[in-house]
C-alpha cells in the first residue's frame, strides 16, 4: 500500500515538475543544434483564446522548451532505429553519412518552374540562358540504397527537366560532381567545396572562362549541418569546411553594404556553411575590379554559395538572385539586357519544391 502511494506521489510530481521547469526555467530563443528559432510564450487575450491561436502557440511553446528536449529527441530517434525505422524526417543514415531522400511528390511544381524558365528565357534577348541542375547525395549512393525506400531517380529527373526546356541549355554537371569522393557533406544537405570546384572546372567551357588550378584549404573540421539538426545523430563524423584558393579579390554588396565573399567569423557559429557569402540574400552583387570578364546573372539556391567565389575570378560583376528572399520590386527592376550570360542553378530536391520561382514572371 505504501509503495503504491509513493508511486502516485511520484507520478504527480513528474506531471507538475516538468511543466513547471518548462514554464519557469531558463529559455533559449534559438536551438543551434536543431537550427531553428524556438517558439515564444503566446500572449493571452480574449481574441487569441477564442480563435485558439493562444492554445496552439502554447502547445508550440511547451514543445520547443520541454526540459531536456534535445536529449528526448535523441532518445526517440535511437528508439526508432532499434525498432527498424531507419528514416527520420526524410533523412537516411548510410555508410557514415546522412542522406536527404528525394521523392518528387509535387511534379506540378516542377512543371510550373520549367514553364517559368521557358518564359524567362524568351525575355533574355541575346544572353544565353543555362540551367544547371545539381543532383544530391542520394544520386551518389543510389545503387546501394534499399529499394523499399521508394525513391525517385535524380538522373531521370534532370533528363525530364532538360526535355521540357526551350531556348535554354541544360548543363548537366552530374558526372563531374559525382566523381568526387567527398562530394557531399555527411551532416548537411549541401554539396561540398570539392563538388563545387569540380562544377567550376566543368562549367569553364560553356561559360567561356579558363578555370584555374586551385589548392584546397580546410577552414574548419567541426561543421554539423542541417541533416544533423534534423536527427541529432552524434555517430556521424563532423564535416570540413574547405576553401579553394586564397582570399577572394571580389566584394559582395547587399543593400549598399559591402563585405568579403568569405566570412571567417561564421566558422565560430553553428551553421558554418555561412562562411560562404555570409548567408542568403534576395538580391546582391559580386564585383571584381581585377578582372575584365563580362556580367553574369545567377538565379540560384544556397548550393551556389560556395561556387560563386570561384566564378567571381572570371566575371567583373555577378548579380545573385534568390527568389525565396526576393520582393516583387527586386525582380521587376531587373534589366536582362545588362547581362552577357544567365545561369539558373538549383539542387534538384529544392527545385522540385520551390514555389517562389514564379516571381521571375514579374520581369518584363
Amino acid at each position: 500500500m505504501k509503495t503504491k502511494f509513493l508511486r502516485i506521489i511520484l507520478f504527480f510530481l513528474v506531471i507538475l515538475i516538468i511543466p513547471a521547469f518548462t514554464l519557469f526555467g531558463k529559455k533559449e530563443s534559438v536551438s543551434y543544434n536543431e537550427n531553428k528559432t524556438l517558439a515564444e510564450m503566446p500572449k493571452l487575450s480574449f481574441e487569441s483564446w477564442k480563435n485558439r491561436t493562444f492554445m496552439d502557440g502554447l502547445s508550440d511553446f511547451f514543445s520547443d522548451h520541454f526540459v531536456c528536449r534535445e536529449g528526448f529527441i535523441r532518445l526517440k530517434n535511437t528508439a526508432d532505429k532499434l525498432i527498424g525505422k531507419d528514416e527520420i524526417k526524410g533523412v537516411y543514415e548510410f555508410n557514415g553519412s546522412l542522406i536527404q531522400l528525394f521523392r518528387n511528390g509535387t511534379p506540378n511544381i516542377t512543371d510550373k518552374n520549367l514553364r517559368t524558365i521557358n518564359s524567362f528565357a524568351e525575355k533574355a534577348g541575346e544572353a544565353p540562358v543555362y540551367f544547371v541542375p545539381v543532383v544530391t547525395a542520394q544520386e551518389k549512393f543510389k545503387a546501394e540504397l534499399p529499394k523499399y525506400l521508394d525513391l525517385d531517380d535524380e538522373g531521370e529527373y534532370v533528363a525530364y527537366c532538360k526535355s521540357k526546356l526551350k531556348g535554354v541549355e541544360t548543363l548537366d554537371i552530374s558526372e563531374a560532381v559525382l566523381g568526387e569522393d567527398y562530394a557531399y557533406y555527411r551532416t548537411d544537405h549541401h554539396w561540398t567545396s570539392n563538388a563545387a570546384y569540380a562544377a567550376y572546372l566543368a562549367l569553364g567551357k560553356p561559360l567561356s572562362y579558363e578555370p584555374r588550378e586551385l589548392e584546397p584549404q580546410v577552414m574548419s573540421d567541426s561543421f554539423k549541418g542541417t541533416l544533423y539538426s534534423k536527427t541529432l545523430n552524434e555517430s556521424i563524423k563532423a564535416d570540413e569546411i574547405i576553401r579553394y584558393g586564397g582570399e577572394s579579390r571580389a566584394t559582395l554588396t547587399v543593400g549598399g553594404k559591402s563585405s568579403p565573399l568569405y566570412c571567417p567569423e561564421r566558422l565560430g557559429e553553428k551553421d558554418k556553411y555561412l562562411y560562404f557569402l555570409g548567408g542568403n540574400y534576395g538580391i546582391c552583387t559580386v564585383t571584381n575590379e581585377k578582372v575584365q570578364g563580362g556580367k553574369l546573372l545567377m538565379i540560384k539556391d544556397s548550393y551556389a554559395n560556395c561556387l560563386v567565389p570561384l566564378l567571381a575570378e572570371h566575371f567583373s560583376e555577378i548579380t545573385l538572385i534568390d527568389t525565396r528572399y526576393c520582393s516583387q520590386g527586386d525582380i521587376a527592376s531587373l534589366d536582362l539586357a545588362e547581362y552577357d550570360e544567365i545561369v539558373i542553378l538549383f539542387n534538384v530536391s529544392g527545385f522540385s519544391q520551390e514555389r517562389s520561382l514564379s516571381l521571375l514572371d514579374m520581369i518584363k
